[in-house]
């Protein structure tokens, strides 16, 4: 047995191509490639991680290799992306290339023959007959003397054309017929016979016989053509089926990317008008997750101008380690991702140069998803990177696939558009919030007795807001209320203050026209909705909101409870409350309207606050504006 050339064996790393520019990127390609034979990545990841070469260098590298059938290349969401070529055949352990085996579906690899016959006939003469006329009619052929070898011969190789003999010593020619349309329908059989008749006709046509021969052959010099027409319908049918199955799987793809952009569609329905970044990024994980059905997903999200990222939302993370960590840009595999700006698709992080980072991502499964969160602008190159997205561990326990990745590349240029309007708005509310509340803060230093007066209210409603166990949004937004619930007594002081007439003043009891003036002042704010909320309904008493013979439980947002409670309380004991006996005094007041004005339980919890921080002297962990 003769050794194999090096042109019969499959390239490897150290066998560079003549004419590539860059022989030593080549090899560095190759030779990692055939190391992780899963591995797919793009020109920026390669030129960045794998050779620390210019990117336009790698790229023209990278397309030399794919014009030379090396590597196959594939454009996911704008992104060109490299992955190791499938060869077409194997090579068997002799070093020759052998053709594919299939269910009977392949053609004649040699181009100078026209096709693969079998004979099948228990008599010598007829067969050696057969095969002399159809070899030098440019076939392939090959003999069998009865039905059962004929039958091990096709199973291990099977023919276009079958040619046999009705009547065989053992099995019989329509057993043959039967069993060669079942491993091979498209391969056409003729029947040979020397007693034809109308039954046996029949019989034979009606299991798939192409044509029936009779013998003695009269003119067996049209028998080529019998076997070419017989051909020329199997290669047709071949054709026909190739169409069908083109066809279909083209249909397959177009509904797969119909359910695709429709979940993109649907997701960033659901994302794109919800202004709380908290409340988007929790819609964004728990939808990708059920899109993709996958059991862990994290969204990192990095500040403007910041190279850390820290995960905002998680679903099926159970280590609130790995929840709370953040990242750096650079750092880990979903640093690469965020620093490349380029999406990752890894079907088995043990075959990958990646699995030593993969413990510190918290990747649990071996297929993992990760793509950047990036904005593009008009302008050509401005990009501007918000974070990252990772999805592992789908419930099928299958590796993703690069359909997979497209949906989720294609889902994160949305969504990062709808967390840029988030932050945008949050930014203006911000801005609309300390506004407002420099201009309160102003008027109430303008007297001793009322100043800090909101800033002590927001500070007071955050303690007992901790204290009854609100969620962080709900106290924040009861901080932003208490900040700016006396905008509407500072417009009415500033207009009556000109006439010298006595009206609502900062630090008199709050009324219900000093709500509707502030509700009015906040009412073009859209995003300040819930704030207004609250401040309008704390001017309701409990006893008055409470439904009779229904319950004891007030229809008045507990929010409200709190921030009447607490402003009251501030109002009365002006100054700071340094002084312990008018802290008394006014908490001694709150108490007797406990139930009536009152909600008893924000009373107690307020009770509970003060005694904790000595004086009523209260320091929140929440942010509130200047």
């Amino acid at each position: 047995m003769s050794e194999p050339t090096k042109s019969q064996l499959p390239p490897t790393a150290t066998q560079i191509p003549a004419g590539v520019a860059r022989p030593d990127i080549a090899e560095q390609v190759l030779e990692h490639f055939h190391q992780n034979a899963q591995a797919m990545d793009s020109v920026e990841g390669i030129a960045r991680f794998w050779v620390g070469e210019k990117r336009d260098v790698v790229e023209q590298c990278l397309n030399e290799l794919h014009a030379r059938g090396l590597l196959a290349k594939r454009t996911i969401a704008g992104a060109e992306f490299f992955s190791l070529a499938r060869a077409a055949s194997v090579v068997s352990q002799e070093g020759r290339p052998e053709a594919p085996r299939s269910s009977g579906q392949s053609r004649v690899a040699d181009p100078s023959i026209r096709g693969r016959l079998l004979i099948i006939d228990d008599d010598r003469t007829v067969r050696d007959m057969l095969v002399s006329v159809l070899s030098d009619a440019g076939y392939s052929v090959r003999e069998a003397e009865d039905g059962e070898r004929a039958i091990k011969l096709f199973r291990a190789a099977p023919y276009d054309i079958v040619l046999t003999d009705l009547k065989l010593p053992g099995v019989s020619g329509i057993e043959v017929l039967k069993a060669v349309k079942e491993l091979s329908p498209s391969t056409e059989v003729i029947v040979i016979t020397g007693h034809a008749s109308l039954d046996t006709t029949l019989l034979a046509l009606r299991h798939g016989a192409y044509d029936l021969l009779t013998k003695p052959f009269d003119e067996i010099q049209v028998l080529p053509s019998v076997v070419e027409r017989a051909l020329e319908k199997r290669n047709l049918s071949l054709d026909n089926q190739l169409l069908v199955e083109s066809v279909q799987a083209a249909n397959l793809e177009l509904k797969e990317t119909v359910a695709r952009l429709a979940a993109v569609h649907e997701i960033s329905r659901a994302t794109i008008g919800l202004l709380d970044l908290n409340e988007l990024y929790d819609s964004l994980v728990r939808l990708v997750g059920q899109h993709l059905k996958a059991r862990r997903v994290s969204a990192l999200v990095s500040e403007p101008d910041s190279d850390t990222m820290r995960v905002v939302a998680s679903i099926g993370i159970k280590d609130k380690a790995i929840s709370k960590q953040q990242v750096r840009v650079g750092e880990g595999i979903a640093g690469r991702v965020a620093a490349s700006e380029s999406p990752l698709l890894v079907t088995n992080i043990e075959q990958s140069e990646l699995r030593d980072l993969s413990n510190r991502g918290g990747y649990a499964t071996p297929s993992f998803i990760c793509t950047p969160l990036m904005i593009s602008f008009p302008s050509p190159y401005q990009r501007k990177r918000v974070g990252v997205i990772n999805v592992s561990d789908k419930h099928s326990g299958e590796p993703f696939t690069e359909q997979d990745l497209e949906f989720l590349s294609t889902l994160a240029s949305q969504v990062s558009v709808a967390i840029e309007n988030a932050r945008l708005v949050s930014e203006t509310q911000g801005g609309y919030l300390t506004a407002m509340a420099s201009m309160v803060r102003a008027i109430e230093d303008a007297k001793p007795k009322t100043r800090g007066h909101s800033r002590r209210v927001a500070e007071l409603v955050a303690g007992v807001a901790e204290e009854m166990k609100l969620s962080e949004p709900r106290i924040q937004r009861l901080v932003q209320a208490a900040v700016l619930h006396e905008v509407g007594r500072v417009s009415a002081k500033q207009g009556k203050s000109s006439r010298k007439k006595k009206g609502q003043n900062l630090g008199e009891e709050w009324t219900t026209p000093a709500v509707v003036a502030t509700e009015k002042i906040l009412a073009p704010i859209a995003s300040l909705q819930p704030v207004r909320e609250i401040i309008f309904r704390s001017a309701d008493t409990f006893e008055s909101a409470s439904l009779p013979g229904v319950s004891s439980k007030p229809q008045i947002p507990l929010e409200s409870r709190i921030l009447a409670v607490c402003e009251e309380f501030a109002r009365l004991s002006p100054g700071n409350a340094k002084h312990p006996e008018k802290t008394h005094k006014a908490l001694e007041a709150i108490r007797r309207q406990a139930g009536k004005k009152h909600d008893p339980d924000v009373v107690t919890a307020l009770c509970r606050v003060l005694s904790k921080g000595g004086c009523g002297e209260t320091t929140p962990r929440h942010s509130i504006p200047a």
